[in-house]
């Protein structure tokens, strides 16, 4: 009788112990949630919403102020038949080919360089150091060396030079490679150093290997040294392509998208919609086609890491 009492003594301890111990958890998680609130309610207003809204907008006409109106496809069939639109596409090509060429290419051949130097710290500074300019600094110092009456130019002109000058942003040719030349000075450091980063973790008794059987520098760089960073240069070049294909702010600084539209990307050229030209309807579509880009990179990328097996 007295083990049956014992026991059940113990039974409803067990039981009081588990109610408090729920009471205390369901305690610390509305605590929890009353952290979390602020945050949550600020994301539920400034993303969750719009961005549902975006999914709307692109088939209504709407000039950013009065109510929406529905009329269904209408803004996909002009951006189809709009050659700004076209125009504008290309350019975040050219934008993107550029970046993952030229640029990557440089920074990849300064980081190898870099990797043995003494005093690497000074010279990692020193390429960063453009990075860490805001763009709008950046390019207004573009800007005013493109200047035909203020910049290099004039400089130029003046020392009897004037057969070298910098073309600059007034011919809508070249304009863009202007741009993106300036863009290449503010951003290739960045690509400096995670590059360096991912050189300096590389395995170096594989190179020393591959030296004892006699391969040299070229062999060892092609089939020792690039296989161990293309977990690095695999995700520099994807987030490369996405940074190009929302490529803005250079662009808008320096030209808005001119002279004709020849510096335009599918960013300024929504922006410019939504705005000045009053139809942020039109604009929506424009931008719902640049997000359907990246979901398509992205796929692509996802394709090919689970098909070649990328480590990344």
């Amino acid at each position: 009788m007295q083990t049956i009492n014992t026991n059940l003594k113990a039974s409803s301890s067990d039981i009081l112990d588990s109610n408090v111990h729920r009471k205390r958890t369901r305690k610390r998680n509305w605590v929890g949630w009353v952290f979390i609130l602020p945050g949550l309610l600020f994301h539920i207003l400034a993303v969750t919403i719009p961005a549902v809204m975006s999914l709307y907008l692109p088939f209504t006409e709407w000039n950013g102020l009065n109510t929406p109106k529905f009329i269904g496809i209408a803004n996909f069939i002009e951006a189809f038949q709009d050659s700004v639109v076209f125009t504008a596409f290309f350019n975040n090509i050219k934008w993107t080919l550029f970046w993952i060429t030229i640029p990557l290419i440089f920074s990849f051949l300064i980081a190898y360089l870099l990797r043995k130097v003494k005093g690497q710290t000074l010279y990692q500074a020193t390429y960063f150091s453009t990075s860490i300019i805001t763009v709008t600094v950046a390019g207004q110092i573009w800007f005013w060396i493109y200047n035909p009456f203020s910049g290099i130019n004039f400089y130029l002109d003046k020392a009897g030079l004037g057969f070298i000058e910098v073309p600059g942003l007034t011919i809508p040719a070249i304009a863009l490679f202007s741009v993106l030349f300036a863009d290449m000075w503010k951003g290739f450091g960045t690509n400096v150093i995670w590059l360096l980063a991912a050189m300096t973790q590389t395995d170096k008794s594989l190179e020393e290997a591959a030296k004892i059987e006699g391969a040299n520098r070229f062999q060892i760089l092609m089939h020792v040294f690039l296989p161990q960073l293309r977990p690095t240069l695999t995700v520099i070049t994807l987030l490369t392509i996405l940074g190009s294909f929302g490529a803005f702010e250079m662009v808008y600084v320096m030209t808005a998208g001119g002279p004709a539209h020849s510096t335009e990307t599918l960013s300024t050229y929504y922006y410019t919609l939504s705005t000045t030209g009053r139809r942020a309807g039109y604009a929506s579509a424009v931008a719902l086609f640049q997000t359907f880009i990246a979901i398509f990179i992205i796929i692509v990328f996802a394709y090919f890491r689970k098909k070649k097996g990328w480590d990344v």
